[in-house]
């Protein structure tokens, strides 16, 4: 009868999910600040007879972009920080986490 075997790099997966840690709170960062930089055009909006608007609501597109990746990263995160601490506790079967999917 063949057997599986499930081999884990802890040390390799621990950083792809603490790479994806990092880049959720980068992307998060960048959409505060251009949603700072947006309340700033919106009140300038007046003085510039629309054009900052315009900029205004073009950013606000990136960060409407901005957010769902995040948060992608975010459970992406989770999920590889998931997979390895199961592992380690001898669950080589798998978990739900890898075959739902993308949460929306």
């Amino acid at each position: 009868m063949a057997t599986t075997t499930v081999q884990m790099d802890y040390k390799v997966i621990s950083d792809v999910s603490k790479g994806f840690k990092n880049a959720a709170d980068v992307l998060m960062s960048v959409a505060k600040v251009l949603e700072v930089l947006i309340k700033i055009l919106m009140a300038m909006a007046i003085a510039s007879l629309g054009t900052t608007k315009a900029l205004a609501l073009y950013l606000q597109n990136i960060v409407n972009k901005i957010k769902p990746l995040a948060q992608l990263c975010t459970e992406f995160s989770g999920d590889l920080a998931s997979a390895v601490g199961d592992h380690r506790k001898g669950d080589i079967v798998g978990k739900r986490y890898f075959g739902e999917g993308v949460r929306r």
